[in-house]
């Protein structure tokens, strides 16, 4: 579980369907997802695997988990949901041109 951590995830179903989290742990068989406003480091999103879909991180976001040397702030998650969010939005639009 740890290989995640850092990682991306969409809950599959909830009032959250659809939004994108940072998973920031793993506890009692739940991930934990925080989005750095709502859903803060301090009062992570818990959700089982099967109602989440994960998507590829970026490796600074993953770096930033696995050195702990300090712990990743609420800003730092929000700027890298953002900038993810800014990438897959781009790429569609490319692929939306070509087609």
């Amino acid at each position: 579980m740890k290989k995640e951590i850092g990682g991306f995830a969409v809950p599959k179903a909830g009032h959250d369907r659809g939004k994108l989290y940072v998973i920031v742990g793993y506890e009692e068989g739940k991930f934990l997802l925080a989005d750095g406003r709502l859903k803060t480091m301090e009062t992570p999103r818990k959700k089982q695997r099967k109602h989440l879909d994960f998507l590829k991180a970026e490796d600074d976001l993953k770096k930033l988990f696995s050195e702990g040397e300090r712990s990743v702030r609420n800003e730092e998650i929000k700027r890298a949901i953002k900038l993810h969010a800014a990438r897959v939005h781009i790429k569609q639009e490319v692929t939306d041109v070509q087609e």
